[in-house]
């Protein structure tokens, strides 16, 4: 004969008596639906669920007796104290009403047989210790003894008390928690009724004295009483009754939920075990040796080992360490501005806001230096001839200028102001085009030239250049100085041909569509930005949001020529890059990047390390104004201050609070300045300079502004501009970035 093989059966059957299936769906019980109304039938019903949905155990069985009756005993209050407390509070009721003159006719000392009979009944009561049941039932039913002494005896009152305590008896007994409950409760309406009924006629015959000397007769009732009045109590009493009735089906009925539920945690602890033992039964006495504790749990157990065996200096070191492995502020400095009080308090105040603000496999194989870096002279007639095509109607003087500032696109110092006012504030197309043109970048990815164009013109012309400081020739300079770093400065030997088309079309869209206020701003309003990207990295992911949306037409998509593959690497890395630009994202780049050169060092073939180094790539160029010759540091610095001026206006128009070096009745240029290169650029480029030697340029123009703001502390910081020494300056194009504009 075959035998079920257990490994294979989910559930195995203990006993081979027992041969009935499994059945995980209760069967239904063959009761009818008039049946099932009945709250006794329901409980019986929901019993039988619970029997039919598995086989039980006679252990099992005890452990669901045990709970129904720990259950069952939760649900039983204490009846004799409630009402012994009862009682004593009528007596205080009637001594109100003498006290209080509100019944004059009532006398305490009438209601001594009251206590009497009250103080038997619990007596009696506590006899039948043994007998739960009559324990509840005996109080419940004699309970109308004392309550038709009390109604008589308390005259003009009897209406109050007998309300009182009709609600209140009911109220005790529901908590008894006997059977049939439902059934005693209508017969209790029953004789409280007649009782009160009775009551009532009695008083009607004894309380006739008019003269208050009879001693047969209690003195008349005032007001007399009413039977219409009487009549209305008794129908009140009825509904009242049936309030009470109905609510003991639900607190019955809800009981019951609880007690299946209870039935049914059992059951599913009963088949946790089951399938357990199933498990361990298959996979035999080995033990599944998963270890999901990450490095650094690991390292800290190996250092917190090391620890415990220290000396207590090295003990000490060792704390210390572990404390700032465990903590979530690994790359973030110690900015303890309260402490050292050579910090300005602005630039302090400055600098919090700022830096609070709140793997796929690689498609393009990595070869090193593998884009041909050409030199300024390489520019064929051709590229030469189509970037004329797309210039605005311009004299031939004009033209030719716009030709020979573009030969220099390349080197760390050009000029995009000039760029921006010789081409009526189109830098960013005369910018990008020149660079993926002449680096060969459209041949390797099949870029479409026409689309090219179409993306350049879309992306300028999402650059209000009507903010000081974030229009598109900063989107320019972001741009030129990231492909100075990577043609000129070395960078080009770490990077895929397809990182670098990443990293240019990341400066190009990393600043699109910004309204001039940042992220703070933002936050602290509550802005529709705010809320849609839950006040993280909120103008960096609306850029790339932006801008994605228009390269998703088709007559923008210059990525219509890559594979799916290196359209999702792309996708990958140029988001990474615009997020980073965030500055509340700028100790942890900068501290993982230092931690990378610190450790196994920079591995250009891993991707990881690649974008790592694409990211501070990018915010190197997106804060390179204060590594610039003097005289175009001076120029974004006016900028910048600008566009805070004018959030700080926008702000004190709202109410609030002014952010640091943004309110223009205190202007603190220098101070803002030499703040920033102290804390931020500095130790940024420092850096990058020791990454890549052939960027020394930048820390010595760096040095030589840093002095030259530390001269400066007018109380107007009013700017002087140095001349370019070999470019034309005629003030500040009209139609780009004028000295009262600013940016991010």
């Amino acid at each position: 004969m075959a035998q079920t093989n257990p490994r294979t059966h989910p559930i195995n059957n203990s006993s081979k008596q027992n041969s009935t299936p499994r059945v995980t769906t209760p069967s239904k019980p063959a009761h009818s639906p008039q049946h099932l109304n009945d709250p006794e039938s329901q409980e019986e019903a929901s019993l039988l669920k619970l029997g039919n949905s598995a086989a039980i155990s006679k252990e099992e069985e005890t452990k669901i007796a045990k709970a129904e009756l720990s259950f069952a005993g939760t649900l039983k209050g204490p009846i004799l104290p409630q009402i012994s407390i009862m009682y004593a509070f009528f007596i205080l009721i009637v001594g109100s009403a003498q006290v209080l003159n509100w019944a004059p006719y009532i006398r305490v000392n009438n209601f001594v047989p009251y206590v009497v009979v009250c103080y038997t009944l619990v007596e009696i009561t506590r006899l039948f210790w043994f007998r739960p049941t009559i324990r509840v039932l005996f109080p419940f039913y004699t309970s109308v003894i004392p309550y038709i002494y009390l109604c008589i005896f308390s005259r003009e009152a009897h209406v109050v008390v007998t309300i009182l305590f009709f609600c209140a008896t009911l109220s005790i007994f529901l908590q008894s928690g006997i059977p049939n409950l439902r059934s005693h409760v209508l017969v209790y309406i029953v004789l409280f009724l007649i009782s009160y009924a009775a009551s009532i006629y009695f008083i009607t015959w004894f309380y006739t004295d008019t003269t208050g000397l009879s001693s047969g007769k209690g003195h008349t009732l005032d007001p007399p009483m009413s039977w219409t009045q009487e009549v209305t109590i008794m129908i009140s009493l009825v509904l009242v009754g049936i309030s009470f009735l109905m609510l003991e089906r639900f607190v019955k009925l809800y009981a019951h939920s609880l007690l299946e539920r209870s039935h049914q945690i059992i059951a599913l602890e009963r088949e946790k075990d089951e399938l357990e033992k199933e498990i361990k039964k298959y996979k035999g006495d080995e033990e599944i040796d998963v270890d999901l504790d990450a490095p650094i749990q690991k390292v800290i157990g190996v250092l917190q080992e090391i620890s415990n065996s220290a000396d207590v200096s090295v003990r000490d070191q060792l704390q210390f360490v572990i404390k700032t492995l465990a903590s979530n502020k690994l790359y973030a400095p110690n900015l303890n501005f309260e402490e050292n009080k050579g910090v300005d308090g602005d630039v302090s105040s400055w600098l919090h806001q700022m830096i609070t603000s709140g793997e796929q496999k690689n498609s393009n194989k990595f070869t090193s230096g593998a884009l041909t870096i050409t030199g300024k002279d390489t520019g064929s007639p051709h590229d030469r001839k189509n970037m004329a095509m797309y210039l605005p109607v311009l004299d031939k003087g004009i033209e030719m200028q716009v030709q020979a500032l573009l030969e220099r696109v390349e080197e760390y110092d050009f000029n995009l102001f000039e760029l921006s006012e010789l081409t009526h504030g189109r830098p960013l197309f005369f910018t990008g085009y020149t660079l993926l043109t002449r680096n060969d970048i459209l041949k390797k990815f099949s870029v479409d030239e026409g689309r090219l164009r179409r993306f350049l013109n879309v992306m300028e012309s999402g650059y209000d250049n009507r903010n000081p400081y974030h229009n598109s020739i900063h989107a320019s300079d972001v741009l030129q100085t990231l492909a100075y770093f990577i043609f000129k400065g070395g960078l080009a030997q770490y990077l895929t041909e397809l990182d670098i088309l990443a990293a240019l079309i990341a400066a190009i869209i990393h600043d699109y569509e910004h309204p001039g206020l940042n992220n703070a701003y933002h936050i602290n309003t509550q802005s529709e930005l705010a809320v849609r990207y839950n006040d993280r990295s909120i103008l960096e992911n609306y850029h790339c949001a932006q801008a994605y949306e228009l390269l998703a037409r088709d007559e923008n998509n210059i990525f219509s020529g890559l594979t799916d593959a290196q359209k999702k690497e792309v996708r990958e890395s140029v988001i990474s890059m615009v997020l980073a630009t965030d500055m509340a994202q700028h100790f942890d780049i900068l501290g993982k990047f230092k931690s990378k050169m610190a450790g196994n060092g920079f591995d250009p073939k891993d991707r990881k390390d690649r974008l790592l180094l694409l990211q501070l790539a990018v915010k190197c160029a997106d804060i390179s104004n204060p590594t610039k010759a003097p005289y175009l540091c001076n120029r974004w610095a006016s900028c910048v201050m600008e566009e805070f001026y004018r959030q700080g206006d926008e702000e004190r128009r709202q109410g609030m609070p002014i952010s640091s070096f943004m309110d223009r009745t205190k202007p603190a240029e220098a101070k803002c300045q030499v703040g920033f290169i102290d804390f931020i650029v500095g130790p940024l480029y420092e850096v990058w300079v020791n990454f890549l030697p052939d960027m020394g340029l930048c820390l010595q123009n760096l040095e030589a502004n840093r002095t030259s703001w530390k001269k400066k502390n007018l109380p107007t910081e009013t700017l002087v501009y140095d001349q370019p020494p070999s470019t034309k300056t005629s003030g500040q194009g009209d139609n780009m970035a004028p000295p009262n504009q600013v940016s991010n």
